[in-house]
Order: C-alpha cells, then structure tokens, then sequence
C-alpha cells in the first residue's frame, strides 16, 4: 500500500450534500497538496503519515502547508526543458539525497529548479530551443525596437500640433505601477490617476488657487527627442533580457544602430543563451571526468554546429583583388592564423626563441601553476589505480561550491595576477613569458605561466605570487600529510632534463587542435592527465574556452606580435613593391635601416633577433621602433552617401563608417621611429579585397598567378645560416633525420593500428559528416540573378 493510500485513513469525513458540502480531510489533501504536486505526492505523504501518528492529523495537515508554500512541481520544469529534463531530473535527485532529511532534499531541489527556471527563460525565449527559434526571437526583438521609433516618428506632426493648440495635459511623473499580474498594475495606475490631484480638484481649505498646480511645459517633439525616447525604450528591452545595453555616452543614433540589428540581437542571445545552458550543466554534474569532461555535450554539438554555419558562409562568399585574383574566404582562411596548425607552429617559435634570448641574458626560467579556490569547483575528482593498473579518476560533488561559473573563476585568478604585477612593478622586477590558461575535468579554469626573470629576482617573484594566490582559504591547503600545492606550485626550469618550450609543448598542443609529436621514451604522452586522447579533448578545450569567451594564450612583457605579422607580409616576391614604395615617401635613412634589420630577422623566422631589435624584453611600446600603422577608411565607390528618408537631407562625407554607424580604422601597415622623433610609414597590406557573394565557376576566375601559392606567415622563412645574431638553436635540429627501414615499417605498423582504431573511425564519421552538411548548406544557399539590362531595349526592324 502506498503512503498516499495509507493517509487516505487519517482526517474527519466529509459532510452536507452538494453545493453545501464540505470535504473531508483526505479529500482536501489530494486537491491542496497532493494533486499540486504529484512527482512529490509519496514523499510528503509519508512526512505526513510520520507527523500525523505523533501529533494528530491536524497537526500533520498544517505542517503539510508549511513545507509546501514554496515547493514547485518538478515535472512541469521538466516538460518546459525537455531537451535537458533527464540531467534535471537527476541532479534534483542527487540535490535531494543529499540532504539529512526528505523533506529538506526536496526544498533544496525545488530552490534549484526554480533558479534553473529563471535562468533558462531569457524574455521570451528558451534556451534549450533550437537556433531557428533563437535567431527569429532575435529578429522580433530587432524589429520591435525599430517600430517603436517610427511610432515615435510617425507621431511628430500630432504631437506638435496637439502643443501648439494647448490639447496635450501637463506632463506628471507617475510611479512604477505594483503588481505581479497585468491587470494588477492596471488597478495600481488607475488609483494613482484617481487619487492624483488635477484641475478639477478643489484645493485644500487655506491654500491658494494657484499654488494647486504645477506648469510645466511640454517639450517639442523632433528626432533628435524621438531617437532618444526610443532608445531609452530599447535600452530597457535590452535589460529586461539580461544584455548590457549600448553605453550612455553614445549618440542615440548610434544605439539604436545595435539595438535595432538583428545581429546585434543574435549574437547577445546566443552567447548568453550558451553559457547558461553550460552553467546548468556543471551544476546539474554532467561536467566531470565521468561524463562530459571540460564542457558538456550539448555545448560541444552546439560548437561544432556554429563551425558549420561559419564555414558555410565562408563558402558561399569570395574576395577578389585589384589584380582580378579571386578566393573564397574559406581558401584565405586555411592560409592565416585561423588555421590551428599555424596558429601551433607561430606560438611554439615564439616560446622557443624567447627561451633562447633568455638564456643568452642569463636569465632563469621558472614555471608556474595557479587554480582556483575550491569554491569554483563543482566536482572532485579522486585518482584511484584500477585492477588493471591503469589511473581512474571517481568523482564525487563538492560541498564548497557556491554555484560561481568558470568565468567568475577567470576572474578571481586574473585579480591575483594583477595584484602580482602591481607589487613586482613597485619593486622594479621584471618579468617576461607566456600564460596558458586550460580547464579543469571540470571545466574551472587553472593558469599555467612559463615566465623568465632574473636570478635574483626569483624567490621574490614566487614568494609574492604565492601569497595572493593562497590568500583566500588558506586552509584548504592543508591535509593529513601537511601543506599541499593544490592552490600554487613552482618548478624551475632544468635544462638538463628540457628545455622551457618542452614543458608548455603539450600544453599548447591540448588546447589547439592535439596535434603534437610524441616524445619518445615518455609513456602516455599522447593523453591528458585524466587518460583522455588529445585529440579528442582538443575539441571540448576549444569549445569551452568559445563558449565562456576566455583567452587561452597570452605573452607578457614582450613586443608586440602585429608588428612581427605584419612585417613578413613584405617578402621576396615584395622587393619591387617596397622599393616603390621608398622612392616615393623617401623615409628617413635611419628608419629605413631599422625597419630592414627587423624585417630580416622576421622573415628568417628568428624571433630571438627580432625581440633583441624591438628593444628587448619588457620595453614599453612607446620606446618600440615599430608601431603599428592604421587609418580612417575612405569610401571609394559611387552612391554611399547617407540619404534620410525622414528630413531629405544627404550627408556626404569621405570616411567611411560601419554596420552602427562607427569609424572604421584599417591596418595599412607600420610606423618607423627614427629615434629623433621623426616616423616614416610603410605600407604592408598591397592587396585591396572586395568581398562579394559567390559566382559560378564559369563567369569568375579562380585563384592563379603567385599569390595562390599556399603562403602563410608562418611557414614562409629562409634558412637564416649560422653567424653572429643568429638563434642559438641550429635548424637542423628542428629538421627530421633519415629513417632506417626497420624504423619505417614500426611507423608503418603503428599509423595501421592508430588508423584502424575505433576513435580515429568515429572521428572520419564525424568529419565526413560535417563535409556533407557544408555542401548540403551551399547546395541550398541561392544563386544571385544575373543582371537586368539597363537602358531602352533595342529593337530590330524586319530585313534587318
């Protein structure tokens, strides 16, 4: 017999007969509590059962209504989120066992799902709904705002007219209306209009006429009042979705520009609504390294979707040149840092040869780990050893947490690093190198910092960053066996077991793309340290740090790398083209000797020379020879003059602006500091691309000529040789030596069973699978109309 069955026996009978009669005590029961809440029906019948054989059935009728005045009934948040209701479901379990007792659990579980209710209706949208509903969702709001502004416009003459004939009613200032329902606030605002006093009041006894009213005068309405209005209102809506509204202190035409785009809207939304569906994820526990280690699964498919959507606007869109070579923007992508494998190859060069520079000014390398206090983490993983000898992780819910995301966590540990900064500068130390910053199982972000420094200088150093990042609970880092380095640990480089870029190599290639060699004699090292294959977390590590907006590679202290991209634009194949340039702006002599020693050094691919040439580490950008060079776009085609509709004025200027109505400021390339105060400009960007739709493969040329060449600021270098200045490291040991045949046929064998493998099988799946959705995607996307012909058509008499 059920617990529901069993009070059924507990409480008076019922009494009277139809409209007169009044229900017994189970009765009301099933309809008060029960029926209100039938997923939670047997729990707190049993609770009643447990208090009614104590203290009566009244006293368990009233307890009944104190235990569930704030309850909700979990299914119906279930059925509002089914794409998540299983991990809803299960967490508002975990939730409720965890509690001393049933009737607690459950309170905490209904607090949960209510705060996850709130958090998942962001408007008028749900989140868990697909990105079709997101992206229409966006579009209305985008359109509301701009039709309340042309109701605003559209209502000017009548405004001014009713002003001009006194009909318009002294402005008052009304309260916020109370009220939870409409109609609530519909009773508030007519007893404020009732009990307000107007004309038709008499005045109190002893107060003159005249000092009743208060005069006021109604402003005249024009644009500039209509776009202000309007964008207060839009600054609302935005608010009322949790969006961060455009500044104050820009024009309002400018906000209403970002506030009526439907991009703007979509882009807000789609963020927002990610990192929340994330949020509910680690707190629902389906982020650890027993289910969807780093981010979760539906953060992940929506990563690989939104690839989807870019690269199939990269296809259907190409850019062409001055000189008719035309690519799509997908091709140009594959050249840039866009490309994970460049993106790889720039920052290990980088990390490699300031390790080289370091070492020559005899300074010590020290690397750094710092994570987050214990209240960021929702989940604990303990390390065990299987039966089979193998390192298993058994993960159990933290009670520290306090429901903080990993953004919030970024954050406390940037505080900590800038603290740090702030006392090292006081102190005239100086420091140098790079952070990564790369998830727990968890997905609580934790820094590594390979940094280079002084020898004196390093006990300082460690000293101060360990006292702030150990300040908040320190007594967490203490265990049965003494202090623990779970907050903060410090190894210094030993360059008889590595070199620095060999401590960071695997870091870098685990938060890029998981590509990476092998070292050999190292067991496991093509697994992260939860046992997971690289290239199978790569992926979640990038979706993660996309969905949380968290910067994954920072370098500190050194010159800037724009100026290194931008130099080797001007290669060989640019000799003719910088001569040009140099006999037509005839730069000073000592700029020009500069700026050909730096691009020497970055074209061969020597950072190390190149940092030594900007000025070395850690000298501000102000004493930099190089800076980067931009300038105001200009308009260069024919009809892009803003005309208004509204006033009929045409404002015509030169400067072109962006989507809102924004300057827009363009690299043309570098700026050279002579050291006298003089600065030559040089230009680095020689190509002008015009991007357009996609045309068909017969009416366009396609690539040609040297600049299809597969170039990449990367891979184009020459061989820099040996001599003074020179990187300490020689190329040959950075080029693959001969292989002997045994050794290529246990490569042979070893790439047979990597490539019959079930993982590498699942991910050719998937990968042809997102090749089929793409095309599909462009198959889909229609082909422009060909051009109308202008003009009067001809016309041939017969004969002719």
């Amino acid at each position: 017999m059920s617990a529901i069955e069993r009070s059924e026996a507990y409480g008076a009978p019922g009494s009277g007969h139809g409209d007169y009669r009044k229900p017994s005590c189970a009765e009301w029961r099933q309809e008060h509590v029960f029926g209100r809440f039938p997923s939670l029906a047997e729990d707190l019948a049993t609770g009643f059962i447990h208090v009614a054989e104590r203290y009566g059935n009244a006293a368990g009728n009233r307890w009944l209504t104190r235990q569930t005045a704030d309850l909700i009934e979990p299914a119906h948040v279930y059925k509002r989120f089914p794409v998540i209701a299983d991990d809803l479901q299960r967490a508002f379990i975990a939730r409720r066992n965890a509690q001393p007792t049933t009737i607690e659990g459950i309170r905490a579980g209904c607090d949960w799902l209510r705060v996850v209710e709130s958090r998942l209706k962001i408007g008028g949208l749900n989140a868990t709904h697909d990105d079709d509903a997101l992206v229409d969702y966006a579009r209305a709001q985008a359109r509301a705002v701009e039709d309340e502004r042309n109701k605003l416009i559209g209502g000017i003459a009548d405004h001014n007219r009713r002003l001009r004939l006194g009909l318009l009613p002294p402005p008052r200032r009304v309260r916020q209306p109370r009220g939870v329902s409409l109609s609530a606030q519909s009773r508030s605002m007519a007893r404020q209009i009732a009990e307000a006093r107007n004309p038709l009041t008499p005045p109190p006894g002893g107060i003159q006429l005249m000092a009743v009213f208060r005069w006021e005068r109604a402003p005249v309405m024009s644009l500039a009042v209509a776009d202000e209005m309007a964008a207060a209102a839009a600054r609302k809506r935005a608010t009322l979705h949790d969006i961060a509204p455009p500044p104050v202190k820009q024009k309002a035409s400018v906000q209403l520009a970002r506030l009526s785009c439907p991009s703007f809207w979509r882009r807000k939304l789609r963020r927002l609504a990610g990192r929340r569906l994330e949020q509910v994820q680690r707190e629902a526990y389906r982020v650890h390294a027993q289910a969807g280690i780093y981010c979760s699964d539906m953060t992940i498919e929506r990563r690989r979707a939104q690839r989807v959507r870019n690269r199939t606007l990269l296809e259907t869109l190409e850019a062409i040149n001055q000189e008719g070579q035309t690519y799509t923007l997908a091709e140009l992508a594959e050249l840039g840092l866009a490309n994970p494998d460049h993106r790889r190859a720039e920052l290990m060069l980088r990390i490699r040869d300031t390790e080289v520079e370091a070492r020559r000014l005899g300074h010590v390398g020290m690397f750094y780990t710092v994570t987050a206090p214990s209240r960021f983490h929702p989940v604990n993983a303990n390390r065990y050893t299987d039966r089979n000898g193998r390192e298993r992780y058994r993960c159990r819910r933290n009670p520290k947490y306090d429901g903080s995301t990993p953004r919030e966590a970024q954050q406390h540990i940037q505080k900590v690093w800038a603290k740090t900064r702030a006392r090292l500068a006081r102190a005239k130390r100086a420091i140098y190198g790079i952070r990564v910053v790369e998830p727990h199982h968890d997905g609580t972000p934790h820094w590594h910092l390979l940094v280079w420094m002084k020898p004196e200088d390093v006990e300082a150093v460690s000293q101060t960053l360990r006292d702030y990042a150990e300040e908040e609970s320190p007594e967490e880092l203490f265990n049965r066996f003494g202090k623990t380095t779970a907050r903060f640990d410090a190894k210094r480089i030993d360059y008889s077991k590595g070199t620095a870029a060999g401590y960071v190599a695997k870091y870098i290639s685990k938060n890029i793309n998981g590509e990476q060699f092998a070292r050999a004699g190292i067991e496991g090292d093509e697994l992260d340290r939860y046992g997971h294959d690289l290239n199978s977390a790569a992926p979640r590590i990038e979706a993660w740090a996309a969905c949380w907006g968290i910067r994954q590679f920072q370098f500190v202290g050194l010159p800037s790398v724009t100026v290194w991209r931008e130099i080797r634009r001007l290669t060989e194949k640019q000799e003719g083209e910088l001569r040009k340039w140099e006999e037509a702006t005839n730069p000073q002599p000592r700029a020009a000797a500069t700026f050909h020693r730096i691009r020497e050094a970055a074209n061969a691919g020597q950072w190390d020379r190149f940092l030594r040439l900007m000025g070395g580490p850690n000298t501000p950008r102000k004493l930099q020879p190089i800076k980067p060079w931009s300038i105001p776009a200009f308009r260069t085609g024919k009809g892009d003059d803003d005309f208004s509709h509204a006033t009929g004025e045409q404002h015509r200027e030169f400067i072109e602006r962006g989507r809102y109505g924004d300057e827009i400021k363009v690299p043309k390339g570098l700026a050279v500091n002579d050291g006298k105060g003089g600065v030559s400009e040089y230009l680095t960007r020689l190509y002008r691309w015009n991007v357009r739709p996609k045309r068909a493969a017969a009416s366009g040329f396609l690539g040609g000529g040297e600049a299809a060449d597969p170039w990449t600021c990367v891979t184009n270098c020459t061989d820099p040789g040996t001599g003074a200045g020179q990187s300490l490291i020689p190329r040959s040991l950075l080029t693959p030596k001969e292989l002997t045949q045994e050794e290529l046929d246990e490569q042979l064998q070893r790439y047979r069973e990597w490539r019959a493998s079930e993982h590498v099988r699942q991910e050719m799946e998937n990968a042809d699978l997102e090749h089929r959705m793409i095309q599909a995607a462009v198959r889909r996307h229609p082909k422009p109309a060909p051009p109308e012909r202008q003009g009067t058509p001809e016309h041939f008499p017969e004969g002719i």
